[in-house]
């Protein structure tokens, strides 16, 4: 139950990212075709067409024994009594969340009684927007070939990308970086087509935090210490490792969701947000909105800062986080959902973590002395060996990243507040809208603020 909590982010997250994959149709319709066959009895080699596996998945209960099986080494078999509960059910779109209950027989040693399974698969969405469509009275359009095409190849990306991401880490000494244990990880291929899922470690009592609560600058050096361990990690990385990521982020997954329309759509939500509190603020938002969204120049920042590139988590804030209650604080489990990897500059983790963990006034207040623990860290976890960037460097962009990586934060506050704030203590309900308003007003007024401060450096008014 407390890990349902988790992935009901993950169906806003989604959201946008189906849009943000829209545009990569035309790209790839030409490259990616799949074959369905009506043949009675014939199963289709594809992610939106359902099977005969979990959750009408690829994957199979003899696919999971066999993988427990090898990876524990154990002859020791799933009993009848076995269960498969589907934990993100219509809140995890891209991929069947399923908490298996292996029911052991003929233990030869000590084995897990839970795991989790994360399949990649698009049936999730599929009915999501099949139900949507009849509600509204509208056409799904995401029911094309194409379009489901196209989105699968993203899926297949960003899962690979995942699984290379846990391969790096899972090399580090124990205890290193806080991670879920991994029993076993399928990537996708030419000769696998539809099967890719993680098998890992169940963790229990788990606090979700959600965006219209707020962490202590102490909690968010938690999260600065693991991303200080991934750079580092990094750094070492041969030029074919470096490869395996994305070096263009904001190009590849946002481009559609910052269409003309989408971004008239995300305006109109936001104006109404809260019986239309925020109107004047939004108007200034939308004057800049043109320069705002410069995703090629996004993509370009650690270049343009003349710093190195390093591993970026690339979606890290307080969900991406498995966190566990320590008396009145709370202390990091797992660092989690690394399909948006890429190797990019640091500030693009770094003004995400800021915006999206902290109060208006703590991140003000602390952001630049929490940037200069993040270094300190990374200097530790570099060992003496020649820095990627310096502090000023990682400070000013920052500084110059600010205002798009708070444009991407700001719309979901809102619209995740509403969605998931359900809590019938009133009081407790307008602690948290209380909240959201004062992250959201300190975060627009300082996006306006860093936007104008860096037009006059584009275009040489003022210096660094």
């Amino acid at each position: 139950m407390l890990l349902l909590r988790r992935f009901i982010f993950r169906a806003f997250r989604w959201a946008l990212y189906i849009a943000l994959i829209v545009s990569a149709i035309i790209v790839f319709q030409q490259l990616v075709h799949y074959k369905e066959y009506n043949v009675t009895g014939t199963i289709v080699m594809n992610l939106y067409t359902p099977a005969d596996g979990l959750f009408a998945t690829h994957v199979t209960w003899n696919d999971i024994e066999e993988d427990m099986q090898r990876e524990l080494g154990t002859v020791a078999l799933f009993g009848p009594n076995k269960t498969a509960k589907n934990i993100g059910d219509g809140n995890g779109f891209m991929s069947r969340i399923v908490l298996i209950d292996p029911d052991w027989q003929h233990k030869d040693k000590q084995l897990p009684d839970k795991f989790i399974v994360k399949i990649v698969t698009q049936l999730a969405v599929q009915q999501l927007y099949a139900v949507v469509s009849e509600e509204n009275k509208t056409d799904n359009p995401f029911d094309g070939p194409e379009f489901k095409a196209a989105l699968e190849f993203h899926q297949k990306r960003l899962h690979n990308a995942e699984v290379t991401v846990y391969n790096h880490l899972l090399k580090l000494p124990e205890g290193k970086i806080p991670l879920a244990k991994v029993y076993y990880m399928k990537k996708f291929s030419e000769s696998n087509p539809v099967k890719g899922y993680i098998i890992m470690e169940y963790l229990d009592d788990i606090k979700p935090i959600h965006i219209y609560q707020n962490i202590t600058p102490d909690n968010v050096k938690q999260i600065l210490r693991a991303k200080a361990v991934m750079e580092a990690t990094s750094l070492r990385f041969t030029p074919d490792e470096r490869k395996e990521f994305t070096e263009k982020p904001f190009s590849e997954l946002f481009a559609e969701f910052f269409k003309k329309e989408a971004i008239d759509n995300m305006m109109k939500m936001f104006r109404e947000f809260q019986d239309g509190k925020l109107v004047e603020q939004v108007a200034q938002m939308e004057k800049i909105t043109p320069d705002l969204v410069d995703l090629a120049w996004a993509d370009q920042l650690a270049d343009e800062m003349g710093m190195q590139r390093v591993l970026c988590h690339g979606d890290l804030w307080s969900m991406n986080i498995l966190w566990r209650q320590k008396g009145d604080d709370v202390t990091m489990a797992a660092l989690i959902d690394f399909q948006t990897a890429h190797m990019g500059c640091p500030a693009n983790d770094l003004v995400r973590i800021f915006s999206a963990c902290l109060s208006g006034k703590d991140r003000r207040n602390c952001w630049e002395e929490l940037t200069e623990e993040f270094y300190s860290y990374l200097k530790e976890e570099v060992c003496g060996t020649k820095m990627p960037y310096t502090l000023e460097q990682l400070k000013e962009s920052c500084r110059r990243f600010f205002p798009l990586g708070a444009f991407i934060i700001i719309p979901m506050i809102g619209p995740l507040f509403d969605l998931l704030c359900k809590n019938p203590d009133e009081e407790q309900r307008q602690r948290y809208l209380d909240a959201v308003m004062e992250k959201t007003e300190c975060l627009l007024d300082d996006m306006l603020y860093f936007h104008e401060r860096n037009m006059r450096l584009r275009k040489g008014k003022d210096s660094v």
